[in-house]
């Protein structure tokens, strides 16, 4: 029954098939979204993260996939996966929302739109214990001439302080990649556009 919610979900947040703000070329940003589309993300998900984009005639395939880290280390590497075709402009959503009040499972959703068309996946992953600690973030600085990460959900079995992932992360994942260590899972939601 989520499943097709969130389908609803996707098909009302994305029926304009017009970004709210103007895009240059080749470029994927965090969506601008109305107070309206944030309560009903909100009601139908945990978390969310809506990306616009604009590509060029030369770019025709979207891939967004979900990477699971545990302590710092690479565990699965296409935890949720997607691929579909895209055409100059469209929208990316990522919502996780729980299966249930007590569990700790999880559904994890992503939509690619684009062109008039909807590519979406759902799939279900299991968390960390309810008391678990979570952060997200989204890159400020999307770059797309090559694999890039969009977002992080880092979670924590202490409660003690967390922050999550610094701007230095998202510039140089490799660089940086020794942040990962300071949680007990990470889940990294990443993008490629290509030709």
């Amino acid at each position: 029954m989520k499943k097709w919610f969130f389908i609803l979900l996707f098909f009302a947040l994305t029926a304009c098939d017009e970004p709210t703000n103007k895009l240059d070329e080749n470029t994927i940003i965090n969506a601008e979204l109305t107070e309206r589309e944030k309560v009903i993300l909100s009601t139908t998900s945990e978390q969310s993260f809506v990306f616009d984009f604009n590509m060029d005639e030369h770019y025709h395939q979207a891939s967004v996939w979900v990477e699971k880290y545990q302590s710092g280390k690479l565990t699965d590497d296409k935890v949720s996966y997607i691929s579909t075709e895209v055409k100059d402009k469209g929208s990316i959503i990522f919502a996780s929302s729980k299966s249930s009040e007590n569990s700790a499972e999880s559904m994890f959703h992503i939509s690619i739109s684009s062109d008039g068309s909807t590519g979406t996946v759902s799939n279900t992953e299991m968390m960390l214990e309810k008391d678990t600690a979570v952060t997200w973030g989204t890159n400020p600085d999307i770059d797309i001439s090559e694999e890039v990460v969009l977002a992080s959900i880092c979670l924590k079995g202490d409660t003690g302080a967390m922050s999550s992932l610094s701007e230095d992360f998202y510039k140089d994942v490799e660089g940086n990649i020794g942040e990962l260590k300071e949680y007990d899972v990470v889940y990294l939601v990443k993008g490629k556009f290509s030709e």
